[in-house]
């Protein structure tokens, strides 16, 4: 079974690389669109083979050897390194983002005027969220004045990787002052294990382990369409969370100002003062 899964991968590569020799633009259209297209079918393959047994295997299969080695490299990796850039979508928390967003996080409560006593972020588990997705969630402690926190949360959507408010809960005191927690959502995509791929591909032929950084490309390509495909849907819910809380806070706090109380706000569910 493995053995077949490979050899379609490696008959896509082939496939793409043919395409793009038919599709040279003799016309001055461009080929680009054409072979994104055809990148899909090596993505459908890694996807098989990720998904396929585990336990090692071999490879050993000539005709195999010969289909991977007569990949052309560059061509395929230039194809998928073009593919990837144009996927990598800047509104996703990756690794790199952390220390960016919990610094921006930080410094947007403290120019509303609170004092950010410390941001956690949690992976979370949630059986809504598509396949591939990972939820991340940033939770903020802040203390201050109750009417700075529609200003923080207002200022803390304002970064490239979206975020979207996803609770509030908050201990006030007469006359205003409060302490508490604030949640922000954000997404990454889910990246395949790769580590496997070098290793397999070590014991082919010579010249086979050159086919490795593509197929790992295609990997995180594969990631990231699939990322892609629900983006419109979290950009809806951040947008709705925050017209909700924008609704919602302002003429409650007015009364808990006043009295003091616990509050609790949900992007589902709204305010309950207690």
């Amino acid at each position: 079974m493995f053995e077949s899964e490979f050899a379609w991968l490696i008959g896509s590569a082939l496939c793409l690389q043919k395409m793009e020799d038919i599709l040279k633009p003799q016309s001055g259209s461009p080929a680009w669109p054409m072979l994104l297209g055809v990148q899909g079918l090596i993505l459908t393959a890694l996807a098989l083979m990720v998904l396929g047994p585990s336990t090692p295997r071999d490879i050993g299969v000539s005709a195999l050897e010969q289909r991977l080695l007569a990949l052309d490299i560059p061509r395929a990796t230039a194809a998928i390194d073009g593919a990837v850039a144009s996927a990598v979508n800047p509104t996703a928390l990756k690794d790199s983002d952390v220390l960016r967003v919990t610094s921006f996080l930080a410094l947007a409560g403290s120019a509303a005027g609170l004092h950010v006593d410390d941001i956690r972020m949690e992976s979370i588990e949630d059986a809504t969220a598509p396949a591939g997705v990972e939820v991340i969630e940033a939770l903020i402690d802040v203390t201050g004045d109750l009417y700075d926190l529609p200003i923080f949360v207002d200022g803390a959507h304002r970064q490239r990787a979206v975020g979207s408010l996803q609770s509030l809960a908050f201990d006030v005191k007469p006359g205003g002052s409060t302490q508490g927690s604030v949640r922000f959502r954000y997404h990454r995509p889910v990246f395949s294990n790769t580590d496997w791929i070098g290793p397999h591909l070590a014991v082919a032929a010579p010249g086979a382990s050159a086919a490795t950084d593509v197929l790992i490309s295609a990997a995180e390509l594969q990631a990231w369409r699939g990322f892609n495909e629900t983006n419109k849907e979290r950009r809806g819910r951040a947008t709705s969370s925050r017209s909700r809380a924008a609704r919602d806070l302002p003429p409650n706090f007015v009364a808990l100002r006043t009295t003091g109380g616990r509050f609790i706000w949900h992007a589902d569910a709204g305010i309950e003062i207690r």
